[in-house]
Protein backbone atom coordinates (compact mmCIF):
# COMPACT_ATOMS: atom_id res chain seq x y z
CA UNK A 1 0.00 0.00 0.00
CA UNK A 2 1.16 3.49 -0.72
CA UNK A 3 1.77 5.98 1.81
CA UNK A 4 -0.75 9.09 1.55
CA UNK A 5 1.36 12.05 -0.48
CA UNK A 6 0.44 15.57 0.40
CA UNK A 7 1.46 17.28 -2.86
CA UNK A 8 3.87 19.69 -2.83
CA UNK A 9 2.00 23.12 -3.77
CA UNK A 10 -0.89 21.92 -1.29
CA UNK A 11 1.54 21.65 1.93
CA UNK A 12 2.89 25.33 0.40
CA UNK A 13 -0.46 26.46 0.36
CA UNK A 14 -1.08 25.42 3.91
CA UNK A 15 1.17 26.49 5.37
CA UNK A 16 2.05 29.76 4.07
CA UNK A 17 5.07 29.45 2.30
CA UNK A 18 6.45 29.61 -1.05
CA UNK A 19 6.35 26.17 -2.98
CA UNK A 20 10.35 27.43 -4.26
CA UNK A 21 10.92 27.07 -0.19
CA UNK A 22 10.03 23.60 -0.07
CA UNK A 23 12.48 22.76 -3.55
CA UNK A 24 14.97 24.58 -1.47
CA UNK A 25 14.86 22.72 1.51
CA UNK A 26 15.03 19.34 -0.57
CA UNK A 27 17.94 20.90 -2.22
CA UNK A 28 19.87 21.10 1.19
CA UNK A 29 18.59 17.48 1.98
CA UNK A 30 16.33 18.91 4.85
CA UNK A 31 13.43 17.00 3.46
CA UNK A 32 12.44 14.11 0.95
CA UNK A 33 9.72 14.53 -1.25
CA UNK A 34 8.45 11.21 -2.76
CA UNK A 35 6.49 11.03 -6.28
CA UNK A 36 3.60 8.76 -7.05
CA UNK A 37 2.12 8.78 -10.09
CA UNK A 38 1.92 12.02 -11.53
CA UNK A 39 2.45 13.38 -7.97
CA UNK A 40 5.38 15.36 -5.90
CA UNK A 41 4.82 15.49 -2.41
CA UNK A 42 5.55 14.50 1.11
CA UNK A 43 4.17 12.30 3.64
CA UNK A 44 3.06 12.79 6.63
CA UNK A 45 6.31 12.74 8.67
CA UNK A 46 7.97 15.01 6.48
CA UNK A 47 5.27 17.38 7.07
CA UNK A 48 6.05 17.11 10.21
CA UNK A 49 10.01 17.77 9.63
CA UNK A 50 8.92 20.70 7.57
CA UNK A 51 7.07 22.55 10.38
CA UNK A 52 9.83 21.88 12.73
CA UNK A 53 12.34 23.63 10.24
CA UNK A 54 9.50 26.33 9.80
CA UNK A 55 8.84 26.76 13.38
CA UNK A 56 12.84 27.11 14.18
CA UNK A 57 13.22 29.69 11.67
CA UNK A 58 10.34 31.76 12.51
CA UNK A 59 9.87 31.25 16.71
CA UNK A 60 13.25 30.97 17.21
CA UNK A 61 14.68 32.84 14.59
CA UNK A 62 17.62 30.07 13.93
CA UNK A 63 18.99 30.20 10.25
CA UNK A 64 18.95 27.46 7.53
CA UNK A 65 22.50 26.15 8.89
CA UNK A 66 21.72 26.16 12.01
CA UNK A 67 18.20 24.38 11.29
CA UNK A 68 20.32 21.90 9.39
CA UNK A 69 22.88 21.27 12.47
CA UNK A 70 20.33 20.62 15.13
CA UNK A 71 18.08 18.65 12.68
CA UNK A 72 21.44 16.13 12.51
CA UNK A 73 22.06 16.01 16.33
CA UNK A 74 18.32 15.16 16.85
CA UNK A 75 19.09 12.33 14.61
CA UNK A 76 22.18 11.83 16.10
CA UNK A 77 20.97 11.48 19.56
CA UNK A 78 17.52 9.25 18.67
CA UNK A 79 20.78 7.21 17.40
CA UNK A 80 22.68 7.10 20.64
CA UNK A 81 19.08 6.49 22.54
CA UNK A 82 17.68 3.57 20.06
CA UNK A 83 21.78 1.89 20.84
CA UNK A 84 21.62 2.71 24.78
CA UNK A 85 17.90 0.79 24.80
CA UNK A 86 19.39 -2.19 22.86
CA UNK A 87 22.65 -2.10 25.35
CA UNK A 88 20.41 -1.90 28.55
CA UNK A 89 17.95 -4.85 27.15
CA UNK A 90 20.62 -6.84 26.85
CA UNK A 91 22.32 -6.22 30.25
CA UNK A 92 18.83 -7.12 31.71
CA UNK A 93 18.80 -10.13 29.73
CA UNK A 94 22.30 -10.76 30.92
CA UNK A 95 21.76 -10.00 34.60
CA UNK A 96 18.32 -12.66 34.62
CA UNK A 97 20.58 -15.63 33.22
CA UNK A 98 23.27 -15.23 35.42
CA UNK A 99 20.65 -15.04 38.86
CA UNK A 100 18.29 -17.90 37.08
CA UNK A 101 18.97 -20.79 39.74
CA UNK A 102 21.11 -23.56 37.87
CA UNK A 103 20.01 -27.28 37.49
CA UNK A 104 21.77 -28.10 40.35
CA UNK A 105 20.21 -25.68 42.90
Amino acid sequence: MTPSIIPRDQVAQNLAIPTRLLIRYEARGLVRAIRDGPVEGYEPAEIRRIWTILSFQRDLGINLAGVEAILKLREHLAHVHHQLDILARQLSEELERQTEPGPDA
